[in-house]
């Protein structure tokens, strides 16, 4: 099931990319990927979805704002043992894997 989201969210994060090159997905991936790792390691530590928002909406490049509030979200509808394992990797993993 987890896979199905990451999968689904990358498709719908990666619409507009559709002309893209591998080299500006990768980098694309990475940075969305840290939104991802900064996600779950503040949920671990019990932060709320909306202060999660708007830390990582005050560091993050304009470029990738708008991804930020799905990203988040998505990682706030993981079951808290999920966490556990490599959600930004396999994020990571799955985004540079997107074929369109």
């Amino acid at each position: 099931m987890q896979r199905f989201v990451i999968a689904a969210l990358v498709a719908a994060i990666a619409l507009p990319a559709a002309a893209e090159t591998r080299k500006q997905r990768e980098t694309r991936c990475a940075a969305q990927a840290e939104i991802v790792g900064q996600a779950v390691e503040m949920r671990k530590k019990r932060s709320s979805e909306a202060k999660v928002k708007e830390a990582i909406l005050a560091e993050t490049d304009t470029v990738y704002a708008a991804s930020v509030p799905i990203l988040v979200g998505y990682v706030y509808t993981l079951h808290r043992n999920d966490l556990k394992a490599d959600v930004r990797g396999a994020f990571e993993e799955q985004c540079n894997a997107f074929k369109q």
